[in-house]
């Protein structure tokens, strides 16, 4: 009864602040994991772009409005933004959840209220509430961060290499996809690997990385060979410490997403590697399909076809100043891509 209450007392706030609003137009809200990431701000720049693009191909206006918690481990704060934000009206959501689990009960109220959300990134332990999942293959992306670390290791002869993963949050799905990857494909290609450290986890920042990396670097400062960082804020904050101790470029560096320091440490060769992921794309594809559902497609194929990858490249200091690298993150290059977003059929239409 309570929670019904609940449901018709949003719906009647929606509907009057959806009042002003105008009727040609679909509002998109896209809700980050976090606002100072540059990850983040390549998503609003794709779902802009989208936005861009659909008045000029179909004359259809769509509004986004950007708005996320200002640090990635505030999920209480990323639950009233979702709240507030169907209580105040929109056309849809593109959601990044913090956390796996905690985030699907405010999942469930958008649906509840009729409000479409699209996941994008990470992942939620309860699928029945989102129409589409827009996201990097984790999995595969960490397993391709040992494949190259591994390679770059046996280069040098560590046959029998000293690992350590320097994992990022609790609760965090994507990451944990990654780390699951790199783990179990590091143990296949190398089963005779040592494992330092597998337990600690750097927070959501650099500042809490370099903290928790401090002391393990140190700890094992005469061991460790190789480490893999699962983002971008892990690998940044690592490398600092990696450079405080004068261990860069002797202890390889593995990371994951691209900032414009994690890339210079490519460049110079302080990071060996790291897994860029395609947040433009991500965030003009989860706009896409937030924006044909809304309009009566079927974006999921009756609920078959959930997922929606966007890719998974290695960069390396042999690739890192290509084109193809850059126009993953350059503002400038992105503008310029060509996205070719699918079609979908109108839900209900035989195929």
């Amino acid at each position: 009864m309570f929670r019904g209450l609940r449901i018709l007392l949003l719906l009647a706030t929606a509907l009057s602040a959806g009042c002003g609003r105008d009727a040609d137009e679909l509002v998109i809200v896209v809700i980050p994991k976090g606002m100072t990431h540059e990850h983040w701000q390549s998503v609003r720049r794709g779902a802009e772009r989208c936005a861009s693009d659909l008045l000029a191909s179909e004359g259809r206006r769509v509004r986004i409005i950007f708005d996320g918690p200002l640090r990635e481990r505030d999920a209480m704060e990323q639950i009233r933004i979702v709240d507030r934000r169907v209580a105040t009206g929109a056309d849809g959501i593109v959601l990044a959840p913090q956390h796996s689990r905690t985030m699907t009960a405010c999942v469930r109220r958008a649906a509840d209220a009729g409000l479409p959300v699209v996941v994008i990134d990470s992942g939620l332990a309860d699928p029945d509430h989102f129409v589409k999942y827009v996201a990097t293959d984790n999995y595969r992306g960490g397993c391709l961060a040992a494949e190259h670390l591994i390679g770059e290791l046996k280069k040098r002869g560590k046959t029998t290499p000293k690992l350590i993963l320097f994992r990022y949050a609790v609760g965090s799905e994507s990451t944990e996809q990654r780390e699951k990857g790199f783990e179990d494909t590091a143990k296949r290609l190398c089963p005779n690997a040592v494992w330092l450290s597998t337990d600690r986890y750097a927070g959501s920042t650099r500042d809490s990385a370099m903290r928790e990396a401090g002391p393990l670097v140190f700890q094992f400062r005469d061991q460790v060979d190789g480490v893999f960082a699962p983002n971008e804020s892990s690998a940044s904050g690592l490398v600092d410490v990696l450079r405080s101790q004068i261990l860069n470029g002797k202890v390889l560096v593995m990371g994951f997403d691209a900032s414009k320091p994690l890339l210079h440490s490519i460049a110079s060769g302080d990071v060996v590697g790291s897994v860029l992921q395609d947040p433009y794309r991500m965030g003009y594809l989860s706009t896409w399909c937030a924006v044909r559902h809304r309009l009566g497609e079927d974006v999921n194929a009756g609920r078959t076809q959930m997922d929606l990858s966007t890719g998974e490249y290695v960069v390396t200091r042999d690739n890192v100043e290509s084109e193809a690298i850059r126009g993953l993150f350059d503002p400038e290059l992105q503008a310029r891509r060509v996205m070719n977003p699918p079609h979908f059929p109108k839900r209900g239409a035989t195929p």
